[in-house]
């Protein structure tokens, strides 16, 4: 389980959603919950307000007549960690995964409640802020020594010989559950129920999306520490065998495939 929010006062939420009924819906019950509310009706409004502030989460309508919600989205990621929640009309698995794809931490599918979108942001910021301790994955620091792939789970960073990676929160989970324990194959329910413990109903073809982040962000030589495990699921490259691969001795491409 997750701590409980420690305080929604202090929680800077920016709502990007043209129509103005549900914007000011969601606006209002966000508020009742204690967070600070900035509401636009477009993406080009959405892009000047996260040049003003520096938000603690973005809820972004997918559908806006200019800059679409995954347009927004991806810039975001190109500056910020903050999670972000995709709203959409378009329920098919295409639709989600390219949400996963731009780097969202979860989705809604219209209709649906204001109370499960305040649920669901308080739930997500309780994963994403940094004192978040997921009990399923305690200690992350006692990783194997000499591990190249440094994980520190309180301030949520991450490394790859010695090169910053900059990892959304799901990426993050997915590759200190991994490297936490090499050698181990996660299938991809289990690396879902550490995603989204709550449950819900995230297809498993999300796990693969996360994946394929995590590999590009550690470059060529880092990605084939992270092992396909055909028709299993994933798994972090032994420490011995790791250790060689970052000293360019042994490669893995004999070891694993890819995807």
């Amino acid at each position: 389980m997750y701590p409980e929010l420690s305080d929604t006062k202090n929680k800077k939420i920016l709502i990007a959603e043209d129509d103005d009924n549900i914007r000011n819906l969601l606006g209002s019950y966000l508020s009742v919950s204690g967070f600070e509310i900035t509401s636009v009706a477009t993406g080009s409004a959405a892009l000047k307000a996260l040049q003003r502030t520096k938000f603690d989460m973005a809820v972004l309508d997918i559908m806006m007549p200019d800059n679409n919600g995954l347009d927004i989205c991806a810039t975001i990621r190109e500056h910020h960690n903050m999670p972000v929640l995709l709203l959409t009309a378009l329920g098919e698995e295409r639709d989600r995964i390219r949400g996963f794809e731009v780097g969202a931490d979860d989705y809604l599918v219209k209709p649906f409640s204001p109370r499960e979108l305040v649920a669901r942001v308080k739930a997500i910021l309780r994963r994403t802020q940094p004192d978040a301790c997921n009990t399923s994955l305690p200690n992350m620091q006692n990783m194997p020594a000499n591990y190249p792939i440094k994980m520190d789970w309180e301030c949520k960073s991450a490394s790859f010989r010695g090169h910053d990676l900059e990892l959304t929160h799901h990426e993050f989970t997915i590759l200190a559950a991994l490297t936490k324990r090499p050698g181990i194959v996660f299938s991809r329910d289990e690396l879902l129920d550490l995603l989204y413990p709550a449950g819900g109903s995230v297809v498993q073809k999300a796990v693969d999306v996360h994946i394929h982040n995590v590999r590009n962000k550690l470059g060529a030589e880092g990605a084939k520490l992270v092992q396909t495990v055909r028709g299993f699921g994933y798994r972090a490259a032994k420490a011995d065998l790791a250790r060689k691969e970052a000293s360019g001795k042994n490669p893995l491409h004999k070891d694993l495939s890819n995807e």
